[in-house]
């Protein structure tokens, strides 16, 4: 950032001066974690004055202005979420894990969303995006072929569960490679297959055929990977982001409100057909943890939420059904309003569904492939909770598709 900005003859030494004073501030907070953040006295103080910083350190460029003012309403909802986050750590002990866990996420929320995409560029995102999921697919597959297998320090495996394999009729092991489970590997691989699917499609149309055939295949391998993960929300995630890409190509801009609008409402009767078990879908009890998750918002001590807090644990007294009780929500959205309250909650889904719906809206400069992608992961954060607060594969990388979305535009 400070080297971009320096090299840019429209800035003025102010802002390279006040990157590098934020840096050393920053650099500064991040050293004092062990056992050292924020001392005992004074607390209250301190607590805002890093928050104060976390607030400001995303958003100084050199377009500080004119990003502010055409993202005000993301700035706003980002800082008031982060207000409620810190508002919290004020309670909790000088040194702990959870003060130190909410302020290494605010790190990763800003930077991801308001920094990376203003200075990378999107198809370098893509690029990068498509190789690692590609990577992890390439040194899993062989397991089916030879089983388990040491790769320096990866050893790639199956799932221990099984399944009867759609449209083949085979029965088979999930694929997972060499993270923890298939749903992680999904959420990688169907994004690394619709990033691969939009950098092959423009690149037919900039006529350079070499790079076709490397994003085609890194399509080919990744959209396989996710169906061999058996990961159902990450089918249809990837399903919805094709299909907003696909009238974008075939019909123009034009398209778009023609198919996000009703993509999004028929994601919202599936999801109400899951919450009150009316459809045919095997949920995996994801129904009775929702209406739990429910009831503890309703019943949180405040609009703020309760705070960061094992959320199994909150919505257990809340579980009609015995044989899920002790487990997560299952539901991202569940899981932010749980920990930040309604406050908190709404200033997320400003994030997440607001940007939707500019995008909805502004279809004649929206970066249309991205509004796909966005829309995709708000509908695959409805069964998995990891939200976009946290460190997981699927948080950073929902992070990243929001902050592409909402800063964009073209000009």
């Amino acid at each position: 950032m400070l080297a971009h900005t320096y090299y840019r003859t429209d800035s003025g030494l102010w802002i390279h001066v006040a990157q590098a004073s934020l840096l050393i501030l920053l650099t500064f907070i991040l050293l004092r974690q062990h056992n050292l953040y924020i001392p005992g006295d004074g607390r209250t103080l301190h607590v805002v004055l890093v928050f104060l910083l976390y607030a400001v350190y995303p958003f100084i460029g050199y377009d500080f202005v004119a990003f502010l003012r055409s993202r005000a309403v993301y700035v706003a909802a980002y800082v008031l979420m982060l207000g409620v986050f810190f508002f919290h750590v004020n309670s909790m002990a000088a040194g702990s894990t959870k003060a130190s866990f909410v302020v290494y996420m605010a790190l990763l929320f800003g930077v991801n969303v308001f920094f990376i995409p203003r200075y990378v560029s999107r198809n370098v995102f893509f690029w990068g995006l498509s190789l690692v999921a590609g990577f992890f697919v390439v040194i899993g597959l062989p397991v089916y072929v030879i089983g388990s297998y040491d790769l320096w320090w990866f050893q790639p495996q199956l799932f221990e569960a099984t399944a009867t394999i759609p449209l083949l009729g085979t029965e088979f092991h999930y694929l997972q490679s060499v993270l923890d489970n298939p749903n992680i590997l999904a959420v990688l691989t169907f994004s690394g297959a619709f990033a691969a699917l939009v950098l092959a499609v423009e690149n037919v149309f900039q006529r350079r055929f070499l790079l076709v055939s490397l994003a085609s295949v890194l399509f080919f391998l990744n959209g396989l990977a996710t169906y061999l993960t058996h990961a159902r929300a990450s089918w249809l995630a990837l399903a919805l982001a094709t299909v907003v890409y696909a009238g974008y190509v075939l019909f123009g801009r034009r398209s778009v409100p023609f198919t996000v609008v009703p993509l999004a409402l028929a994601s919202a009767v599936l999801l109400l057909t899951i919450l009150f078990a009316v459809g045919p879908i095997d949920a995996h009890g994801r129904a009775p943890l929702w209406m739990a998750g429910l009831r503890a918002i309703k019943n949180a001590p405040s609009a703020l939420g309760y705070g960061v807090v094992n959320t199994h644990a909150v919505i257990e007294p809340f579980v009609t059904d015995p044989h899920f009780r002790g487990y997560s929500p299952h539901n991202s959205y569940v899981q932010i309003f749980l920990q930040v309250g309604i406050v908190g909650g709404m200033a997320y889904l400003v994030i997440v569904l607001g940007s939707i719906v500019e995008g909805i809206v502004r279809w004649n400069s929206v970066d249309v492939p991205m509004l796909g992608f966005a829309l995709a992961f708000a509908v695959h954060q409805t069964f998995a909770v990891y939200t976009m607060f946290n460190n997981a594969v699927a948080s950073i990388l929902a992070m990243l598709v929001f902050g592409y979305l909402i800063c964009g535009y073209e000009r």
